[in-house]
């Protein structure tokens, strides 16, 4: 009775959430990116957008600071101007799923109809979390168009919608592509390393600078104060680049009052942010921890499309990104990740050299980088796998409690090992990958003796799971990997997988 009692009480709450998805899109049929304007001063450059749907109105205000004058001048120009563009449109998104309007319409000098065709290949994937967890059919015809604002529309709005256009100026012509070639300095400016303090920015670090003392540039976002001291601790005389930004409170007012709400394409913002920062910097390259794990989708079909918490770091979306960059933002840096054919497995195996530095990095969303909540699956996914690498009492020095211990933790991890229902919506390894490391932390143990795993290690699918010393030879597809990177990326995992077997 419970069952159908909680299964009537989901499909009440579908029935609702789909009623006020229809009357939102009738009450909001159109959602406007109407202006984006660059301030710039000494050392940052401010940004401000203007968004707004109905009678509401949104302002959001992102400031990237650390810069040079004469670097902070560079956003006005044509590529800056278009990558403040991109970047209100990615904004957008996170105002837009509050009303799921039919229309998401660019006022500014908006794009082509080639470029805003990309936008609409990007919705899909970038929204599909969102969609999933609240129950809305996307694939209903005509449910999202974005498109350029009417001509009418555009000369209303000429004066103020100019992405870097500054107050007083007038409206400028967008330049076409390739007027305005990178630039070219004395400077060797190294790649700007996209640093969340967590794991994966860590070991790309260490991996790029290929253990020498060559300097490397940061852009943090939002950070702590642990985030800057391991920033700044590996610079080696390299430049901090820091971009901050809230959601405003308008926002998280139409959030309380039961508005649509969810995970939105984060990563793609911070994708595009860092490559421009990394124009206004004079970088070549602008490089993030993402993964081979990241490809892998928490459910495989919604509505006929797979649900993947990770998309906006998938390989599909930087090989988008990257036909976006070379299409219609010239001079912009590359965006990469370097890590791209290799597991996080690999990834944490890659920093056996520097385990010290590898304890002080921090993963949990709960605690804001801030230490381990201890429940949560991201921190199930690190303890677990720096159980199986570095052994179980280096996993609880790094998150201070034995996540094993806790047999409340048990159906946790059968949904990242895949043994039951959907793989949690975090940024976890693999099924393969939790297999595996479940299996390395069972052998020689009695199952019951770890009672957050026991379930896991009685499965055939863990008992016969691939094992570790395997995946972490292992190597992915390499295409968008930058050619002077991937033989960094290469001997780094190579000497983690060393270290590991060097350590058995």
């Amino acid at each position: 009775m419970q069952d159908v009692a909680a299964t009537d009480a989901r499909q009440e709450q579908a029935a609702a959430r789909q009623e006020q998805v229809r009357r939102l899109r009738e009450e909001y049929p159109v959602f406007r990116v109407e202006d984006a304007r660059a301030a710039r001063g000494p050392s940052a450059v401010t940004l401000e957008f203007a968004l707004s749907a109905g009678r509401m109105r949104f302002r959001p205000v992102v400031e990237l600071s650390g810069l040079r004058p004469d670097e902070a001048a560079r956003v006005d120009s044509p590529a800056a101007r278009r990558l403040v563009r991109a970047l209100a449109i990615v904004e957008s998104f996170s105002y837009w799923k509050a009303f799921c309007s039919p229309v998401i319409e660019v006022a500014l000098p908006a794009p082509g109809e080639a470029e805003l065709a990309w936008w609409r290949s990007f919705w899909p994937g970038a929204m599909g979390e969102f969609f999933y967890r609240n129950g809305i059919d996307f694939t209903a015809p005509g449910f999202l168009d974005i498109r350029a604002a009417r001509p009418a529309e555009r000369a209303c709005a000429a004066g103020r919608a100019d992405p870097g256009r500054r107050a007083g100026e007038p409206p400028r012509e967008a330049a076409g592509p390739g007027d305005e070639p990178a630039r070219e300095t004395g400077e060797a400016v190294p790649p700007l390393v996209l640093f969340s303090g967590g794991k994966d920015s860590l070991a790309l670090t260490l991996a790029i600078r290929d253990g020498g003392a060559s300097p490397a540039d940061f852009l943090l976002y939002n950070p702590v104060p642990g985030q800057r001291a391991l920033a700044g601790s590996l610079a080696a005389g390299g430049r901090m680049l820091v971009l901050r930004r809230e959601i405003l409170p308008e926002l998280l007012a139409l959030n309380e009052a039961g508005h649509p709400n969810g995970h939105t394409p984060f990563s793609a913002y911070l994708a595009i942010a860092a490559m421009l920062a990394g124009y206004l910097r004079g970088s070549r390259l602008a490089v993030a921890g993402n993964s081979r794990s990241d490809d892998e989708p928490n459910v495989e079909s919604y509505l006929g499309r797979p649900v993947n918490h990770q998309w906006t770091k998938s390989y599909e979306f930087e090989a988008a990104l990257r036909d976006y960059r070379d299409r219609w933002l010239p001079g912009a840096p590359v965006y990469s990740s370097p890590l791209r054919p290799v597991f996080e497995l690999q990834i944490i195996a890659s920093l056996a050299g520097d385990v010290d530095a590898y304890l002080r990095t921090a993963s949990c969303n709960r605690t804001r980088g801030d230490g381990w909540c201890l429940s949560c699956a991201k921190c199930a996914w690190v303890f677990l796998a720096t159980s199986a690498l570095f052994g179980h009492e280096t996993a609880i020095r790094k998150t201070g409690g034995d996540v094993f211990a806790n047999p409340g933790l048990a159906g946790l991890f059968a949904r990242m090992a895949g043994l039951g229902g959907p793989k949690p919506f975090e940024c976890t390894g693999t099924q393969d990958e939790v297999r595996a490391a479940i299996r390395a932390v069972g052998e020689g143990r009695d199952p019951a003796g770890l009672p957050a795993l026991t379930a896991c290690l009685r499965s055939p699918a863990v008992t016969t799971a691939r094992p570790l010393s395997a995946l972490l030879a292992d190597w992915g597809r390499d295409d968008l990997v930058p050619p002077e990177l991937a033989g960094r990326i290469r001997r780094a995992v190579a000497r983690g997988a060393a270290a590991r077997l060097a350590a058995r």
